[in-house]
This record gives C-alpha cells, structure tokens and sequence, in this order.
C-alpha cells in the first residue's frame, strides 16, 4: 500500500468516528442506548406498579458509571424513597439512601432535574425524623432543590406538586416555631397557601392526576373553602391511579367525602 493510500485510509477511518455520535444522533439511538432506554422504561413501569424491589435488583444489575449512571442514580433514589415511604422500621435509613443516591447523580450531573427533584423529595421524607435545626436547614435546601428541578424541567409536573406541599407545610408552622425558628436558626423561607395553590393549579395543567387533586382539596381545606375541597375531592376520585401512592390518596379522598356529606 502506498503512503499516499495509507495516509487517505487513516483519515477516512478518523473522519467516520468524528461522524459517527453526528450519524448517530440522525438517524436514532444507537443498540447501546437503545439497550438502556429499554431497561430504563422496565424499570419506571416496575416502580409504576410499586415493584420496587424488583426495580432495585435490576438497578443493580446495571453497568456502573457511564453516560447512563444519572439515569440509574436518580432511579435508585426514587426506589429507596418509595420502600422508606412502606417501611417505617427502616424509613429513614432508607430515605438516607435516597437522599444519597439523588447526591451521587447531582455530582456526577448538576443538569438533571430529576436528580434535584429526588433529593427534595428524599429530604422532606426525612423532615418528621429531624429535629428542629435540622428541618430549617432541610426546608430551605428542599425548596432550593425543587425550584432547581422546576427551571431545568418546567413541563414535570411533580415537581410542581413537591413545591405546593413545601409551601402547605411551612405556611402550617405555627407562630411560636416561627418565632423559635427565626431567633435561634435563621428563620425558615416564606410560604403561603395562595402559592400552593397555584403551584398545584400548573401541575393540573400539565398532567391532571390524583395526587394534584387531593392536595388542593387539602389546602383549600386549611382556607376553609369547603365547596372549593369537596369538588377537588369528587374530581381526585374520577382519576386513574398513576403512580402508588395515589391509591392510598383516592381512598382518602372517599373517606373525606363520606364524612363531609
């Protein structure tokens, strides 16, 4: 082979690797990232079906590292949250791990709302295990946290709905933990009901769900309008169940009606 050819076969070789994400990107995902997508929908239906052991054994079967490791790390996040959120022996040893894992996966990406929203989500679940320093530090990185996830990924709905409960929660605090909160910690940020209830109103706009529904309900029962909560009530039992815990919330929601008629 001539240098001339030899020299032409290198940089042909060289300019179709260059080519190849480009290439790639054209014409769909590649086997590998077809592979990953396809674990990774198996995975989010298993958690939809509240299959969440079985969720975190695939998880675990998967390559560490890599492009996809974020994927898997917010992943295992929301699968440590949902077995906390169903076993109060280990509940906060397992919200930890969430909260570790949503860490992990900011780290590694500090782009993924997802990420961001696991991490809000694994904090608050710690909240009633704190104490008080501890969830004004929490409240305040909870919130943080979510509004991150929020300006990265403004079409996810959940998120939305994290943010209104922060708001319904902190706008509960009675004035004497305000007060405690705001000379000894530095104060807790400001809330109100009227944000939570518009946070809640954009996620209905977004995906109407159960869940959106039912924490309406609840926070127009804290306004005291109870027409408002009743037909938020009537609605949240129409819905389909989209993800586990809405099963406990609808069920609720028929319980607070019966007792409202």
């Amino acid at each position: 082979m001539s240098e001339m050819r030899f020299t032409y076969l290198i940089i042909t070789v060289a300019l179709l690797f260059t080519l190849l994400p480009l290439l790639t990107d054209a014409g769909g995902p590649g086997p590998e990232d077809i592979g990953s997508a396809a674990n990774f929908q198996k995975i989010d239906e298993m958690l939809l079906r509240g299959e969440n052991q079985q969720a975190l054994e695939m998880l675990g079967g998967l390559s560490k590292g890599g492009p996809d490791s974020v994927e898997k790390l917010w992943r295992l996040s929301r699968v440590y949250y949902e077995m906390g959120r169903l076993d109060e022996k280990r509940a906060l040893q397992l919200f930890r791990q969430s909260e570790e894992n949503a860490r992990t996966a900011i780290a590694a990406d500090s782009d993924s709302g997802d990420s961001y929203k696991w991490l809000a989500i694994a904090l608050g679940a710690q909240a009633k295990y704190s104490d008080t320093k501890s969830q004004v530090h929490q409240s305040r990185e909870i919130k943080q946290s979510i509004e991150r996830a929020i300006a990265l990924n403004p079409n996810d709905d959940i998120s939305y709905l994290v943010l209104s409960r922060w708001h319904y929660k902190i706008s509960g605090l009675g004035t004497i933990a305000r007060t405690l909160a705001k000379i000894i910690y530095g104060g807790v940020p400001k809330a109100s009901l009227a944000k939570a209830e518009e946070l809640l109103l954009q996620a209905i706009a977004l995906h109407d769900r159960i869940s959106h529904r039912y924490n309406l309900a609840k926070v127009y029962d804290r306004m005291e309008r109870s027409e408002d909560k009743k037909i938020q009530l009537q609605k949240a039992m129409l819905l389909p169940v989209t993800f586990p815990e809405e099963a406990e919330e609808q069920e609720k929601a028929r319980e607070k009606l019966q007792v409202q008629k």
